[in-house]
């Protein structure tokens, strides 16, 4: 499937049901993007893939399953122009990046990530990062948003905030 195409499309829907066939192209002037039920694919094509749109703002992954469990950035994959990144029912259990990978993020929401050990601590680097919210994630993730509000606070960033959501609260 190729949207490449097509210049002018800033906002983008794809449901997937199962694994493309062939690789997906997106147009480079897309600032919202949007993936749901996409399986079986690889964190390092969602790397590339969302690498090569300088002006994606918004990247939102919905029930989507990977083959791998695990999201590495190197130094080189850079989401210069990424404000919110959503990810929402994923089998993502590790996820190793730093804040020079996200420099202009604002909000972070993960819902529904129930497997994620922790997420990436240098985000509390984040200078332009403004909430972190977590809805029915583990207790290991709670405590890493904990953290990185923390270290925003010593830098003297009392901008940051965390939500914590939990539908299923034990009494």
């Amino acid at each position: 499937v190729q949207f490449d195409k097509t210049r002018s499309i800033q906002v983008l829907r794809v449901t997937l049901f199962g694994r493309p066939h062939q690789e997906i192209g997106f147009p480079t002037s897309l600032k919202r993007l949007s993936l749901s039920k996409c399986n079986h694919f690889v964190w390092a094509d969602i790397s590339s893939t969302v690498m090569m749109l300088p002006n994606l703002e918004e990247l939102k992954l919905k029930h989507c399953r990977t083959l791998n469990d695990e999201w590495r950035l190197s130094d080189e994959d850079k989401f210069k122009s990424m404000k919110l990144l959503l990810l929402s029912k994923l089998n993502l259990e590790h996820w190793e990046a730093s804040s020079d990978n996200f420099p202009n993020l604002k909000r972070l929401v993960l819902k529904n990530c129930y497997k994620m050990q922790e997420f990436p601590t240098d985000f509390g680097e984040i200078c332009t990062l403004e909430s972190i919210e977590l809805h029915d994630c583990s207790t290991t993730a709670e405590d890493s948003a904990r953290n990185i509000v923390q270290e925003q606070e010593d830098m003297g960033n009392n901008i940051l905030n965390v939500y914590i959501h939990k539908s299923h609260s034990k009494l």
